[in-house]
């Protein structure tokens, strides 16, 4: 191993004798960048938790605030995804940015402690109360993630235009309202369609907010308010004698929303909205990702194709992708049944949904798919 390859070694085993030694025959190193994104060993000491490795260089006079070159972020951003409050506290009590205004991600620090999976948890608020105690401050999403109903109010009071800021490309542009469903905060949800927020509203690849859910209840308060748009929209087709404008969104809220008479009432006006090309093509999708199994019961028994392709994102899937990918085994049990063929590959990653299944770990469905697979001649 090289100088700077055994330096990186012993910044990521907290060897903080190896480092000391290895840093004292070669002070000249400290500066040292990793391929391929140039961590600092301060960043990888920092993500793997070990304060007394980020004690020793800070002490050798490795610049706190030094940025890498993937995400253009500190040290602390990375301490902070992990959930090491003590290590964010030293580089903060270092003259670290608790901002970190700049990174890729465009979340700042306080949004790498909270907006990611797994951060919902008690390390995590820990490094939070340590951001604030230092000056940093929520921004919208920050406070979506942890649930901060006044402080979502107190940022829309003060910049309305809130409700409308995006997240970066890596997130797909998503608003508050999207991000407030893809982290599973329904109290979230109701509260940014109080203040305003567009339930209609799409990411950068046009996806609505109703994309985001992964199961039934987390964005009711969309699902009504676009139920709402959907019955005003039948009264005035009504009354101005023309056939309603609707599609995958007025059927999708429909049917979450267990309003089966309006539901078939769209049906009877477009017969083939679930043909493909059809007006509500996508609904099986939406409803298998969501685990919704009364939705699924109704569209496939009115016509849905359980092998159909819709696209999610950048690529396209079948209904049993998704509900695979996601773990909803009820889902999956009625696709099969209904006949969904599991051979069909995504056009992105060319894998079917057993590949998407074992990809995910979802180990429940690996084995119902196989023995499913067993079963058909």
């Amino acid at each position: 191993m090289t100088i700077d390859e055994q330096l990186f070694e012993a910044g990521e085993q907290g060897d903080t004798n190896r480092l000391g030694a290895l840093l004292d025959a070669h002070p000249d190193n400290l500066d040292v960048r990793k391929p391929p994104y140039a961590w600092s060993l301060l960043h990888v000491a920092a993500h793997k938790g070990h304060l007394a490795a980020v004690d020793l260089l800070l002490r050798r006079g490795l610049d706190v605030n030094t940025r890498e070159e993937g995400d253009n972020t500190y040290a602390i951003h990375w301490a902070a995804a992990a959930g090491h409050a003590d290590v964010v506290r030293r580089l903060a009590d270092a003259g670290g940015d608790v901002v970190g205004h700049g990174d890729d991600h465009e979340l700042e620090v306080i949004g790498w402690a909270t907006c990611w999976d797994g951060c919902d948890d008690a390390a995590h608020r820990s490094v939070v109360d340590v951001l604030v105690r230092h000056g940093a401050r929520h921004h919208i999403f920050s406070a979506i993630a942890m649930n901060l109903g006044d402080e979502v109010r107190k940022i829309v009071a003060a910049d309305p235009m809130a409700l409308n800021r995006r997240l970066s490309r890596n997130e797909n542009n998503r608003l508050p309202l999207h991000h407030a469903v893809a982290m599973n905060r329904p109290e979230m949800v109701d509260l940014l369609i109080e203040l305003g927020a567009d339930p209609l509203a799409a990411d950068a690849d046009g996806q609505p907010v109703m994309a985001y859910a992964t199961s039934p209840n987390t964005d009711r308060g969309v699902m009504e308010r676009i139920r709402a748009i959907t019955l005003a929209e039948l009264s005035s087709a009504r009354r101005g004698h023309r056939p309603p404008h609707s599609g995958i969104l007025d059927l999708t809220a429909l049917l979450s929303l267990r309003d089966w008479e309006t539901a078939e009432r769209l049906f009877r006006e477009d017969p083939q909205m679930l043909a493909p090309g059809g007006a509500g093509n996508g609904a099986l999708h939406l409803a298998a990702k969501r685990g919704d199994a009364e939705s699924v019961r109704w569209l496939l028994d009115h016509g849905a194709d359980p092998s159909g392709r819709w696209n999610h994102w950048d690529a396209s899937v079948t209904p049993l992708h998704l509900a695979a990918w996601h773990a909803h085994k009820e889902v999956v049990r009625m696709l099969l049944d209904a006949g969904a063929d599991q051979t069909i590959e995504d056009s992105k990653h060319h894998g079917d949904p057993l590949g998407w299944a074992d990809f995910f770990q979802r180990h429940e469905i690996v084995q119902m798919l196989k023995a499913r697979r067993k079963l058909t001649p």
